[in-house]
């Protein structure tokens, strides 16, 4: 059996409160006490959902006039007070967990970079066609990046932890500077100063630490960090975020993945129609609006032709060689 995360637990626990207090069940009880000894995170997670659910409680009872009045004004359906206790409790629940009900999302659009202040004193770098959704409140501090890629340096706060999710694999940091890119086949974590801690939502036990000038890939087909392909390369960091300062930085990358990069900031898209070609390796810094600099520069040193396939296109290909229809 797959094991809960730590937010399926909390919200099964508010349903076990909810349930518990629509009727008095003895078999209702033995359930909920298998329940509670199947994770010793149970127990705290219950006790947190009973306390919610009797602060609703006193303040759905010393409210009254006030919902008299509003049913008296407006003609609605009548909600009895453990239907609003219960919406009550949903949304603390949210809170609990660092979700409010409108998070604020942010995105970039291509080739657009965005620095955006935090409230808490925290700052995010947003790269290029990346999207990201911002929850603060007085517990944690959480990010969910839904696409693309983001840079995160971190006010010093151990009572709120800054928590960045990227599909299920998160990263928590309290005072320090990090960066998260998601791409098709998973998820890179890249610290440039301070320490985080890397895990899978599903698996919260299972942590790895990083500290600043190491990274980690964590691969989508398994979600699971493995100390063991942590990278400790501060000079490859460097590289990979050289785009703040709004550069390609390649190091003996491929041409294809060069290219790959270079697509990312540009309406102009580059394409490699030779297969040889493509594995070539390159060395330099290029800017990441200029991919007219870039092709010259590969005319130059790879001795590659260029071609025009549309209007919005360049291919590079070996000279003589046809251009292709697909992109690289």
């Amino acid at each position: 059996m797959k094991r809960q995360s730590a937010q399926e637990i909390e919200a099964e626990a508010f349903r076990w409160v909810m349930a518990l207090d629509r009727k008095d069940d003895p078999r209702g009880q033995r359930r909920l006490e298998a329940w509670l000894n199947g994770d010793p995170r149970r127990q705290g997670a219950f006790l947190k959902a009973q306390a919610m659910w009797a602060a609703m409680d006193e303040a759905a009872k010393s409210q009254p006039l006030f919902v008299e009045s509003v049913r008296a004004a407006t003609p609605v359906p009548r909600l009895d007070r453990r239907r609003l206790l219960a919406a009550g409790v949903a949304a603390g629940l949210a809170a609990t967990l660092g979700w409010g009900l409108r998070p604020e999302t942010y995105r970039t659009a291509r080739g657009e970079q965005r620095t955006m202040p935090l409230d808490d004193g925290s700052a995010i770098r947003i790269n290029t066609e990346s999207a990201l959704s911002v929850a603060m409140t007085r517990a944690q501090r959480r990010i969910r990046l839904r696409d693309g890629e983001a840079w995160f340096r971190v006010a010093h706060d151990k009572t709120r932890p800054f928590v960045v999710e990227a599909g299920r694999v998160a990263v928590q940091a309290t005072g320090t500077a990090f960066a998260v890119r998601r791409e098709a086949d998973g998820v890179d974590v890249l610290v440039t100063e301070g320490t985080v801690d890397v895990w899978n939502l599903d698996a919260p036990g299972r942590k790895v630490s990083l500290k600043a000038g190491q990274s980690l890939f964590v691969p989508k087909a398994l979600d699971l960090p493995n100390a063991e392909k942590v990278q400790d390369d501060a000079g490859a960091v460097s590289r990979k975020l050289a785009w703040r300062e709004g550069h390609i930085e390649l190091d003996g990358e491929t041409l294809a993945t060069a290219v790959s990069e270079f697509n990312r900031y540009n309406r102009v898209q580059l394409q490699v129609t030779d297969q040889a070609l493509a594995q070539e390796r390159l060395f330099g810094v290029f800017r990441v609006d200029d991919p007219d600099g870039f092709v010259q520069a590969v005319q130059v040193s790879l001795h590659a032709s260029i071609q025009h396939p549309a209007r919005d296109q360049i291919a590079l290909t070996r000279p003589g060689g046809a251009p292709s229809k697909k992109n690289s």
